[in-house]
């Protein structure tokens, strides 16, 4: 019976990981995305807009990886998850790469639409840990804050 429940817990913390560890690679590319699209945009607005959301995702990732490190103690099956998280990697860097100002804000909302699914995702799993619980909600929030401004229309790029 002991060993029954030892073993769903082990497979939930192992869920927890793998998607935690989804979302820190998500984070990673938005924050690689957004530092590669500030040297290549032209408009002002825009050059420092990404290099602002590049920093904030950049701290995003360091709370993010600070509670992976205390969950992957607990996990057993890291090796066998590394090659999939490449693959994701690859998925998401397709996905939110921005080229140039006029694909700027249309990205950048469907970038902070993917965010907040995989932050739902993950707050969706049974038996997390309180404080990462607390961190994903405040991540999430902050997002869904931006993804409403940009709904209202408040976040317009405007010409140099």
């Amino acid at each position: 019976m002991l060993s029954k429940l030892k073993s769903r817990v082990v497979k939930r913390i192992g869920q927890i990981v793998e998607k935690l560890n989804e979302l820190v690679i998500l984070n990673e590319e938005v924050e690689n995305a957004y530092k590669k699209a500030s040297s290549k945009l032209e408009n002002n607005y825009t050059k420092t807009y990404a290099k602002e959301k590049s920093l904030e995702r950049g701290e995003f990732v360091r709370f993010l990886k600070n509670e992976l490190t205390k969950l992957e103690a607990n996990d057993e099956n890291l090796i066998a998850l590394k090659r999939k998280f490449h693959m994701v990697r690859l998925n998401f860097r397709k996905f939110i790469k921005i080229e140039n100002d006029a694909e700027f804000l249309g990205k950048v909302y469907e970038i902070e639409v993917l965010s907040i699914n995989k932050y739902d995702d993950l707050l969706s799993q049974i038996n997390l840990p309180l404080t990462l619980c607390k961190l994903l909600l405040k991540q999430r929030d902050f997002l869904q804050a931006r993804l409403h401004v940009m709904e209202r229309g408040e976040l317009v790029v405007s010409s140099s």
